[in-house]
């Protein structure tokens, strides 16, 4: 098997983090992406050493992943392991886009690898934990179709798109990773972009969170950004890992309720005062400066009371002994905040920030 790693969805954050983290290996690494982002990539190439790192333009909604001959040839001769990022990331993204990315990109990709030939390319394919659906109760790795309906577009074509990587186990040495929410850096609180939970943390920041839609009884898991490239790395390394699924997320989560007021107890923010029943809530998100209010958006508002445990017993087992663990989200709350509110320029109304 070569010594190359392609990795696709850079220069996306997760993306750009794992080359960095990879390249003390010694490994070649090929970092593609679309023309529009050729010159970030080059320059993230370039803080990898640009003998290690080569940029290759493409576009995996296209056949061959949008590869020029030579680019796809010299892949396939100098690649033995793949990490496949790329794929939309948004609750509210349009279904005919969602599915040109997320299902199309990804059923491109195992094309291209069913290209190498038997036994000489591994991949690490990144889903979401998502692909639950709207199951309730404990998920756990294992499953995945289970005549689930889903909450958005988002979710339904991940799912689509992590069947064709199940059905792609037979010929291709896969693992699948499903991260939960993803936010900052655990030392730093760094990060690319402000969504998942990061509005709702602007409107306790400001003092506007005083309503919450019903008991809050969901758990949102929440992840670090760290975490995740520490398992992307380690996991694949790691013995009899080869086609197995594992759940990127914090075994121990927060109820919706407690995670609000933990923040706005670091903040010396006021906790939420009252509670609204769903169905009094969601005509408000016809009124945008009460969803500016609220902190809460539309496609956000379903994870809020929707209680799931995504069970983590694979990548715990796979982690046993490497010292690589979820830190739970108390212990690095006040990094992300503290970033959030330095990036963010948020006016700060309180005396007590992180």
């Amino acid at each position: 098997m070569s010594e190359g790693i392609l990795i696709t969805g850079v220069p996306g954050f997760i993306g750009s983090r794992l080359a960095l983290r990879l390249r003390g290996r010694g490994r070649p690494l090929f970092l593609l992406c679309e023309p529009r982002f050729v010159e970030e990539t080059r320059a993230l190439a370039r803080r990898l050493g640009e003998l290690d790192a080569t940029v290759v333009c493409g576009d995996i909604t296209e056949p061959g992943l949008g590869l020029a001959k030579d680019d796809a040839e010299r892949i396939r001769a100098e690649v033995g392991e793949v990490y496949h990022l790329a794929a939309v990331y948004d609750l509210a993204v349009p279904e005919d886009f969602a599915r040109r990315v997320n299902v199309v990109g990804t059923r491109n990709v195992l094309d291209f690898l069913s290209g190498f030939g038997e036994g000489r390319v591994r991949h690490n394919y990144v889903s979401t934990c998502y692909v639950a659906g709207a199951r309730e109760g404990m998920i756990f790795e294992n499953e995945l179709d289970r005549g689930q309906s889903f909450k958005n577009h988002y979710e339904a074509t991940k799912f689509a798109a992590e069947v064709l990587v199940e059905r792609s186990k037979a010929s291709i040495e896969t693992r699948i990773f499903r991260p939960a929410i993803v936010v900052g850096d655990s030392k730093t609180g760094e990060t690319a972009k402000f969504d998942g939970p990061y509005p709702t943390f602007g409107a306790v920041m400001m003092g506007w969170l005083v309503v919450t839609p019903g008991p809050g009884r969901a758990r949102p898991n929440i992840v670090p950004v760290d975490y995740i490239i520490d398992c992307l790395a380690t996991i694949p390394e790691r013995p009899d890992t080869a086609g197995k699924t594992f759940q990127l997320a914090d075994p121990n989560p927060l109820t919706a309720r407690e995670l609000v007021e933990l923040v706005a107890e670091r903040l010396g923010a006021p906790r939420p005062r009252l509670r609204l029943p769903e169905a009094f809530f969601r005509p408000l998100f016809r009124v945008r400066k009460l969803v500016e209010l609220s902190g809460i958006t539309e496609e956000a508002f379903p994870y809020f009371n929707h209680y799931q445990v995504f069970d983590t017993t694979n990548t715990r087992s796979a982690l046993s002994g490497t010292g690589v663990e979820c830190p739970p989200l108390p212990a690095y709350l006040n990094q992300i905040l503290r970033y959030y509110r330095e990036r963010a320029e948020l006016p700060w109304r309180f005396d007590s920030p992180p």
